[in-house]
């Protein structure tokens, strides 16, 4: 009969593969969880090996195989292919050849006769886990029936209810393991998110300190450019009076070049007179000598206030010129001063947005640092809590 003469190790080697990881999730208060990972234990160095019997192995012959090695928990029935057909557990056979005619019932008898026929068989690549939960769902009159391990359809070895309770602790130190790996590191997260949000809330309060400082100098700005806008709106109406009295002046000396036109034109005039008188003193002779001196002192004074009139003329009209470019400048000034003024209230309009946006940013960032010290709370929450299950785990 051919048996598979290797016995399982009493401390079989592990081999996890790293690839191959089932997500679990660990509760760990009203709302916070840790995701913990659940490696593939390899089955190679569970199984143990036990004799195989084919179709015609009869049980007289299956008990001689159970002697010869008290290790064996069973005996596997294959057929040529080594394919399971069916499983005999030790006790189920001595129970069965114990009776007083059993001998004479069952020695000769074929072991197919006997054997479940129906045992539970898993592939060498299957999950650990659905191993156990397979053996542990079992019913009574089985629950203690041994696994048939297979590779492609082909007997390798044998769990025992021993072997499923060693693999399932095994699992269970490995997913332990896990679990503290996994929340440990989720605590350094936790613990950098908390310094993360620390920063943040300073930062906030930061910027809702300097916002107030801005918000502060903004309203200054804005009651400078009030006090500029109503100093430029004095000076305008100081030269909107200078332009008015320069207007009059203009006026005043339009008039007066008139008067020193006519001066002149009276002057000429008495000239032209006196003249005349000296020409007709002439012709008197003798009689007519002190009126001709008469004639030239008038025609002197004509010529003197020919003289002034062209004199006053050309003053009045370099300062009606000097008047005028005044004018100007007091209309060009005017224009600045209106100019100046358009773009104060531009800034005083510019500076109450200014205000009005630090306000929002002002209020934003305490947003901000409230619901950052929130988050803080929380995340320090989740620390200790992470911290104690490290401190039960360990």
């Amino acid at each position: 009969m051919p048996m598979l003469l290797e016995v399982k190790p009493d401390q079989p080697h592990v081999v996890l593969h790293s690839e191959e990881l089932i997500t679990s999730e660990i509760k760990l208060s009203e709302e916070e969880t840790v995701v913990a990972e659940e490696p593939l234990i390899h089955l190679h160095d569970y199984y143990r090996q036990v004799p195989v019997a084919s179709v015609h192995t009869t049980c007289g012959e299956a008990a001689t195989m159970m002697n010869q090695d008290q290790e064996h928990p069973c005996i596997v029935l294959c057929d040529e292919q080594m394919k399971p057909t069916g499983l005999l557990m030790r006790e189920t056979l001595y129970r069965m050849l114990n009776g007083r005619f059993a001998a004479d019932l069952f020695y000769r008898k074929p072991v197919i006769q006997v054997v479940n026929t129906s045992p539970v068989i898993a592939d060498i690549h299957v999950e650990a886990s659905t191993i156990i939960d397979i053996a542990l769902g079992r019913n009574e009159q089985h629950f203690y029936d041994c696994l048939l391990v297979t590779e492609q359809d082909r007997l390798l070895g044998v769990l025992t209810m021993r072997d499923v309770m060693s693999l399932s602790r095994r699992l269970q130190q490995t997913v332990t393991e896990e679990r503290i790996r996994t929340v440990t590191e989720s605590r350094q997260e936790i613990s950098r998110i908390n310094a993360a949000v620390t920063k943040l809330v300073n930062a906030a309060n930061q910027t809702v300190h300097e916002a107030r400082e801005i918000m502060a100098l903004s309203k200054q700005g804005e009651e400078s450019l009030k006090h500029v806008d109503a100093s430029y709106n004095r000076v305008y109406q100081h030269m909107e009076s200078q332009g008015q009295h320069a207007d009059h002046m203009l006026n005043s000396i339009k008039t007066g070049s008139g008067m020193a036109h006519s001066i002149r034109s009276l002057a000429d005039q008495s000239g032209l007179l006196a003249l005349n008188a000296s020409i007709e003193a002439a012709h008197a002779g003798e009689y007519g000598r002190g009126f001709q001196i008469v004639a030239g002192e008038i025609r002197a004074l004509a010529k003197q206030t020919r003289e002034v009139a062209d004199n006053m003329s050309s003053l009045l009209e370099n300062i009606g010129g000097l008047t005028l470019q005044t004018v100007e400048l007091v209309q060009a000034s005017g224009a600045e001063i209106d100019d100046s003024s358009v773009h104060v209230s531009a800034g005083g309009a510019t500076f109450r947005q200014l205000n009005s946006a630090v306000r929002d940013l002002s209020r934003i960032a305490e947003e901000i640092a409230m619901e950052g010290g929130k988050a803080g709370e929380v995340a320090e929450h989740i620390r200790t809590k992470l911290d104690k299950m490290v401190s039960k785990s360990e």
